[in-house]
């Protein structure tokens, strides 16, 4: 199961999410709210139930696209950056440093998604 956000348009069960490295994911089931749904659209959260189209998916191979290591992973880079400032001082020159590079790096690990209708 990947939780994520569609950003544009809108994803429906049987989809098929282009990951960025080439391989091929199918949706097979949606939920919002821990109800299965047929349809998300832009800008809602949604947990996606995967299947992958000529290969077999193990979580340590979606874990890649996670969101949250990739925060966590800025973060730390931002940090020992700016170690030599004063705590108060360093955890804005960190977030803002997150934000920007957090636009960058999220293109990266992002899926694209083509009907199969």
């Amino acid at each position: 199961m990947l939780a994520g956000r569609v950003v544009e348009g809108e994803l429906r069960v049987g989809d098929v999410l282009k990951t960025p490295d080439g391989r091929l994911l199918v949706i097979k089931s949606l939920e919002k709210g821990h109800r299965k749904v047929e349809k998300a659209l832009a800008n809602k959260p949604v947990g996606v139930q995967v299947e992958g189209l000529g290969w077999k998916p193990k979580p340590k191979d979606l874990e890649k696209y996670s969101i949250i290591s990739l925060v966590m992973k800025l973060r730390r880079e931002a940090e020992e950056k700016y170690s030599h400032i004063p705590k108060d001082a360093r955890s804005k020159l960190v977030e803002s440093e997150v934000k920007s590079r957090l636009e960058k790096e999220i293109e990266k690990i992002a899926f694209e998604a083509y009907s199969r209708m």
